[in-house]
């Protein structure tokens, strides 16, 4: 699910006082199975080894548990299996095809997938002769191993220090070493909170072995830093990234930093999928006089649109090269009528209010053909001038191309009429006059305009088949929806779209796009109407330092997670011309500055993004994120699989090859290469500031192999 919750731990896990080498830990898992020595001396047979898939294996204890090494790899788009391990074990899926070709590019293991015994002892339930199965496999295919989870021992080169953890207690780590792992693109040196993670720090005690890639701080009981993660290389062809810390992905952003690291180790920064930071931020209501929560209305102006100008240049000279954050607009044709009333025919559209279903069932089916029609029966097709519409300064100032083309644009409908229960009539009028008007005064002809989509107004009309049927007439086949009411998710994949059927809302095949909502409310233009409403209606408390410290947190976990999901705002949030200075404290331009609250947001946000990771942000138009929604379920239906060729003498890689079954797929599939292929076979490449290049390859009836420039080494 896109908002995550904190999974529920079985209690047979309940972590538990562990004694390791005379010094008690709380822990939930074990130390790790060393290799069997004899297994380590044994002649193999690797001349007729040539290849490996690279799917990774995901080996835990339950599904919740899995999430928090498989949502990533999910993130990237990384071909995955997983393997539930019950307390009494299970047998390993075959590693290898008859023909020789091994079956996995990587093993994730989750806290060594060990369970108590009575008396309290945990030990994995995967027997000695299963665990030196999967290191001889390493060694034959050079498969990356990572453990997370894992209590420091001899098998790691570690020793435990001191008696910790129980996740109460506050120890910031870092990541201290990326030099194994430099594509990952992690700030080293960045604190991480392990706040509410079980963690166990350790020093090395084998350095031939053991290289340190990741510190704990110092904090009560540990006055000078310890060895948060180690990277353990056997010589052998047999290498294990081990962390000592539990991993909870669904709420914990420093979970969700360190699998990056682990996933770029792993895969040597080589995969089939790829990162890509979208930061959406869409603005509604353009045009419209919003009442204020805290009294009176608010209506944007032009002194408010223009320091965003500047300061979006600003924000973006801040970001990695390769960035290009921009905002987007939504737009509403009535309210521009509203201020030149009267001199615009007959005025806006007004009509009485309509009863609200939803107040009853919120998601609301209404029935095909029912409802009743607010809009007045004289208004047919619309009558509005182009004198008319320009004579408020608003539109002027949006209709310059400068600025106009300094913003995304869609269409947010005319008036703003609430679609759950609207008639089929109501709804006609309400998309086919607002693209009259955009198409009148230019905003058709921006640099970023969205003919195709629809911001619903409240993100009404979902469910409602007589409205679904308008918007398709009118040319309209995505929407976005609102991710804080679960029906509107796709069950089966958080970065799929969610799409309309005849079944759950009398129409087939409208995109529902996911958009996260955020404590910056449509309603408030100041701080303090925004802290007012947030402590009024979701219980918050403090200032207006506290509700940006909450929205950090959770938004940057999103983005961290390759979450491209847009971001909902409104008219109101800009408000900008005449607010006092706000000190934050932080910022990705500034400590303080003279901001509106959509400025607060972004600068908290990517302030704090920016501090942890170096990678381009960007921005698509509606349009082209619901098309890279469409493409990302249409590529992960096709079941794709890369497939490493190998050199098992120089132990390295040494090409690469994307297939599926039947080698067709309706989307282009990415592949990630950490340096130069020796052709591209004239596929599209993205490569975006200093971050990888990525090859689009199209399947039309055959695998696609690509020849590595520089062999990379197991």
């Amino acid at each position: 699910m896109n908002n995550q919750t904190r999974h529920g731990r079985p209690p047979f896990w309940a972590p538990k006082p562990v004694q390791i080498s005379n010094v008690t830990i709380i822990a939930n898992t074990s130390t790790i199975a060393p290799d069997d020595s004899d297994a380590k001396l044994e002649e193999r047979q690797v001349a007729g080894i040539t290849s490996c898939k690279s799917t990774f294996l995901v080996i835990a204890r339950d599904a919740s548990s899995a999430y928090s090494a498989k949502s990533g790899l999910n993130d990237y788009g990384i071909p995955f299996e997983v393997l539930i391990v019950p307390a009494g074990g299970v047998a390993l899926p075959p590693l290898s095809s008859a023909t020789g070709v091994g079956n996995y590019g990587g093993f994730v293991i989750l806290s060594e997938v060990s369970y108590a015994d009575s008396a309290g002892n945990y030990a994995s339930a995967l027997t000695s002769a299963q665990w030196n199965t999967l290191y001889t496999y390493q060694r034959t295919f050079g498969a990356r191993m990572v453990r997370l989870d894992v209590v420091p021992s001899a098998a790691t080169g570690t020793t435990v220090v001191g008696s910790c953890c129980d996740g109460t207690l506050e120890q910031w780590m870092a990541i201290s070493d990326q030099s194994q792992f430099p594509t990952a693109g992690i700030v080293v040196g960045a604190g991480l909170s392990t706040k509410g993670l079980y963690h166990y720090p350790a020093s090395i005690s084998n350095s031939t072995l053991a290289k340190a890639f990741a510190l704990f701080g110092t904090t009560t009981g540990f006055t000078s830093n310890t060895v948060a993660g180690v990277i353990n290389n056997f010589g052998n062809g047999r290498q294990q990234m081990v962390f000592f810390l539990g991993f909870a992905t669904d709420w914990s952003t420093t979970s969700i930093i360190l699998q990056h690291a682990w996933i770029h180790w792993a895969t040597r920064g080589l995969y089939a999928g790829y990162r890509r930071v979208m930061l959406n931020t869409q603005i509604d209501d353009m045009f419209l006089t919003s009442p204020i929560y805290s009294g009176g209305t608010f209506r944007v102006e032009p002194a408010d649109l223009a320091p965003h100008i500047t300061w979006m240049a600003a924000v973006r000279a801040k970001l990695p090269t390769g960035s290009n954050w921009t905002m987007e607009v939504g737009h509403n044709g009535n309210g521009n009528i509203g201020v030149c009333r009267p001199t615009c025919g007959s005025g806006p559209i007004d009509y009485a209010a309509q009863p609200d279903p939803t107040a009853a069932q919120l998601e609301y089916v209404k029935p095909p053909g029912t409802g009743t029609s607010l809009w007045p029966a004289t208004a047919s097709t619309y009558p509005y001038s182009l004198a008319c519409v320009t004579l408020d300064p608003l539109l002027n100032w949006w209709a310059k191309p400068a600025y106009r083309d300094a913003f995304m644009h869609i269409s947010h409908t005319f008036t703003h009429e609430a679609q759950d229960a609207a008639t089929y009539s109501d709804v006609m009028k309400e998309i086919s006059w607002n693209q009259a008007w955009i198409a009148q005064w230019g905003l058709s002809g921006a640099k970023w305009f969205s003919g195709r989509g629809l911001i619903p107004p409240a993100i009404t009309g979902l469910h409602n088949g007589d409205a679904l049927k308008a918007w398709s007439e009118n040319g309209l086949v995505n929407a976005v929806g609102d991710n804080t009411r679960p029906v509107l998710l796709n069950a089966v994949n958080e970065h799929w779209p969610l799409i309309t059927t005849m079944a759950a809302d009398n129409f087939d095949g409208i995109q529902i796009t996911p958009r996260w909502a955020t404590n910056i409310y449509y309603n408030c233009d100041t701080t303090a109407c925004d802290v007012a409403e947030w402590k009024a209606i979701a219980q918050g408390s403090g200032t207006i330092l506290d509700l940006l410290a909450l929205e950090q947190s959770t938004n940057v976990r999103h983005l961290l997670a390759l979450h491209h999901d847009a971001f909902m705002f409104h008219q109101a949030n800009l408000r900008q011309a005449d607010v006092a200075t706000t000190t934050l404290g932080q910022g990705l331009t500034a400590k303080s500055g003279k901001w509106s609250l959509f400025q607060m947001w972004v600068e908290i946000v990517l302030g704090e993004l920016m501090r942890v990771v170096t990678w381009p942000i960007i921005s698509l138009k509606h349009d082209d994120i619901a098309t890279a929604f469409a493409q990302r379920m249409a590529r992960d239906n096709c079941n794709y699989t890369m497939t490493y060729t190998l050199d098992s003498v120089a132990q390295t890689i040494t090409s690469i090859t994307l297939s599926n079954p039947g080698n067709t797929c309706a989307a282009p599939i990415p592949i990630t290469v950490p340096g130069p292929v020796k052709s591209t076979r004239r596929f599209t490449t993205e490569q975006l500031g200093g971050d990888p290049l990525t090859i689009w390859v199209p399947l039309v009836g055959a695998a696609e192999a690509f020849d590595l420039k520089t062999p990379v080494a197991w």
